[in-house]
């Protein structure tokens, strides 16, 4: 099988799919992703050998799996499509603008630019002909990735009858520019919060041993269980290092001037690398919390959010892997050099993969300091990038058959 990669000339083709897609709004929560997986139906249909799926636990949740071609490996190209909320900030039209060789919008670099980019790549590979007996090519629409993917893909995963031999996770392939790296880990998330009570009075009885600051408290209270998660936070991963964190992303408390907080809160988000399991950090976690409540003489509680937002598993695999491999070369190709394999500092549907034991790379374009903020953007390079890495990954992996190449 031999795939051609696309040439400037994609660029019109690949915009236009992108700002469709970006017109679609996709914002989870709350979660609705109907729209985007409309503009997806309308850009495959008509194509011969192709078949279109929907699934998904929920009318309002589907996930599009589109498939072709028969026999030997089973790529999946997967890309989810709702987006994080807009929210405020923007300078520019959220549901997309083009300035020069920029596209700006909710979702360009996480992430439909990225589902434009995949779902070229598989139309270019339908139009040439069925695959026959050399592979089949799957692409992945999924819903839910913001929220933990209770909806998308382990949804997926639960329900279809047959599973891909890799699969290729869009996300940013760069921090703070595109193409820096190759991912072939990514992080896991505990959240949880912490919420503290006081002693309401007159502020200026503040630091008398009867009176507690509820925020003084939860300062203390966050310092105190770091302290306690010293050794997880330390911990090496022999591939990639020091990976861990324990970041405070929301913070809440007081009524305002001259009184003591009564109440404070926080909600935190505990960053891990692979090779640490759910029960165990959570137990680890609460001991660090009871421990810091005893020093502290707090009066405060931990809880977790319901669903899949309260634990996202790290992922990782092996350098060695086919699909690894495959990527790798597709990447020198493609960019004239070999790429730097590392973790990617979020979360990803990789991780409901590797749990059904299917190996992954993460890459895509963009960059992840643009995403979940305003006035995110992709470029029409990165996008054309995209487009040419993933059908060189489909060549290379889809070509190799039984035998891995050396």
């Amino acid at each position: 099988m031999s795939v051609a990669t696309p040439h400037v000339d994609t660029a019109r083709e690949l915009l236009d799919l992108t700002r469709a897609l970006i017109e679609a709004p996709s914002p989870n929560p709350p979660g609705d992703e109907r729209a985007v997986v409309a503009v997806l139906e309308r850009f495959l249909s008509g194509l011969a050998g192709v078949e279109l799926r929907i699934f998904g636990p929920r009318p309002e949740r589907p996930t599009l799996v589109a498939a072709l071609g028969r026999g030997g490996r089973t790529l999946a190209l997967a890309a989810h499509t709702d987006t994080h909320p807009i929210g405020e900030g923007w300078t520019t039209d959220p549901r997309g603008e083009a300035r020069g060789d920029m596209l700006l919008g909710r979702g360009t670099s996480d992430n439909k630019g990225a589902v434009a980019a995949m779902a070229i790549v598989f139309r270019r590979i339908a139009e040439r002909g069925r695959l026959g007996g050399n592979g089949r090519l799957l692409l992945v629409a999924n819903a839910d990735e913001e929220t933990g993917g209770r909806e998308g893909i382990e949804a997926l995963c639960a329900s279809w009858d047959e599973s891909p031999d890799a699969v290729v996770v869009a996300e940013p392939s760069g921090i703070l520019a595109p193409w820096e790296s190759l991912w072939i880990a990514a992080r896991g998330t505990l959240r949880f919060s912490l919420d503290v009570r006081g002693s309401e009075t007159h502020s200026s009885l503040a630091g008398r041993p009867e009176v507690k600051s509820a925020v003084e408290s939860l300062v203390a209270l966050i310092d105190g269980m770091r302290d306690r998660l010293s050794g997880t936070l330390a911990r090496e991963h022999s591939g990639f290092g020091r990976i861990s964190r324990l970041t405070v992303v929301h913070l809440a408390g007081g009524s305002g001037w001259g009184v003591v907080p009564a109440h404070a809160h926080a909600a935190c988000e505990l960053r891990l690398g692979p090779g640490v399991a759910q029960d165990e950090i959570e137990a680890e976690l609460e001991r660090a919390f009871t421990g810091a409540r005893a020093a502290v003489g707090a009066e405060a509680e931990i809880s977790f959010p319901g669903g899949g937002l309260r634990w996202m598993a790290p992922s990782s695999s092996p350098a060695d892997a086919p699909i690894v491999a495959a990527a790798a070369r597709a990447w020198r190709m493609v960019f004239g050099v070999d790429p730097s394999l590392g973790w990617f500092p979020g979360g990803t549907d990789a991780r409901l993969f590797e749990a059904a034991e299917i190996p992954t790379v993460i890459a895509g374009p963009g960059a992840l300091v643009r995403a979940h903020r305003p006035d995110e953007y992709v470029t029409v390079d990165e996008l054309i990038g995209a487009v040419d890495l993933y059908a060189a990954i489909a060549e290379d992996f889809l070509s190799l058959g039984s035998e891995e190449r050396a």
